[in-house]
């Protein structure tokens, strides 16, 4: 295995023993037995053990260690859907808990790495593989190695859905560097007639739009998203916005409104809405908005100064 897969186990089998101790005499002694089990290194005798206890419901406390040894074992024995199962039900029982959410980081990451190495070794030559390549240059900000390599799938497949899509965000993430905005446009429109329900691909050709000041084009475009995907706050909003810069201030209220709706915690909408709600005279929603817009810009500069504080915390802390 490699070094990145055995590191990974390491720390799921940390983040399980660390609350062994936990487990003390009064708690069921089918629990306690898997748990030993595990520690023991045992995974194949625990695993059924583990996976009845932590199906009984004896509380809490035996819920929360038998399943990280359930994730642990199942991850050491490669079962990875009984890992996913076991991480399943403990999301749901203890949905914040940091040392839950700290074990799905690492165990997702885990069966991220095995599944890219067995993709790897069933199907070098496959497209799979060409698309894995260039996502993993674009996790290491090499956007001319990943376009490079979905040029490369597209000259094998043309007619695969999303990737002229994924080189047209390339180019907008790195303007200058990967090709122009008549560049992306023309990927995205490439896209579309691969597929034509792409949401993404009208949105973007809308922002396109907005930069170089064609609010018409603009607006149909983000439009034609909001249509595709009603959801889609960002086209919402886009829409909404490039009405309210286009004088269409009643117009704008409707997207803007579900905007909002679909992200509360957006200041920026809500600064939007706010300003055509005042265009139109409806000062009491406007004021409201205006207040909205305030909390949520507030609260995302708290949670900005507690983050920063945190990490220089962690700085400054002995080695």
């Amino acid at each position: 295995m490699q070094r990145t897969g055995i590191h990974a186990i390491l720390v799921l089998a940390a983040l399980a023993g660390a609350g062994a101790r936990s487990l003390g005499q009064e708690q069921p002694a089918l629990a306690e037995r898997a748990v030993n089990l595990a520690l023991a290194g045992r995974c194949a005798e625990a695993m059924p053990l583990l996976k009845q206890a932590f199906s009984t419901s004896a509380g809490k406390d035996v819920n929360r260690l038998t399943g990280k040894f359930g994730v642990r074992c199942a991850m050491l024995l490669n079962q990875q859907s009984e890992a996913a199962s076991f991480l399943s039900r403990l999301q749901q029982e203890f949905p914040d808990d940091p040392d839950i959410l700290f074990l799905a980081v690492h165990m997702y990451s885990d069966l991220a790495f095995r599944n890219s190495q067995r993709l790897m070794q069933v199907a070098p030559d496959s497209k799979e593989v060409l698309r894995l390549n260039a996502e993993n240059f674009e996790k290491a900000g090499d956007a001319r190695k990943a376009i490079g390599e979905y040029r490369i799938l597209l000259q094998r497949e043309p007619g695969t859905p999303g990737i002229h899509y994924r080189i047209g965000g390339l180019i907008l993430e790195n303007p200058g560097a990967a090709g122009t905005l008549e560049d992306a446009r023309k990927e995205f429109e490439q896209e579309l007639q691969v597929d034509p329900n792409n949401a993404g691909a009208e949105y973007y050709l809308g922002d396109v739009a907005r930069q170089e000041d064609k609010l018409p084009e603009a607006i149909g475009h983000f439009a034609s998203a909001a249509k595709l995907a009603p959801d889609f706050a960002e086209a919402q909003f886009g829409l909404g916005r490039s009405l309210l810069d286009s004088g269409k201030n009643a117009e704008a209220v409707a997207p803007l409104e579900t905007a909002t709706r679909l992200a509360p915690d957006n200041p920026t909408i809500h600064f939007a809405l706010a300003t055509a709600y005042q265009r139109i005279g409806r000062k009491d929603d406007a004021a409201r908005e205006f207040a909205l817009q305030k909390s949520t810009a507030d609260k995302i500069n708290a949670n900005t100064k507690a983050l920063h504080k945190n990490i220089a915390g962690a700085e400054d802390s002995p080695k």
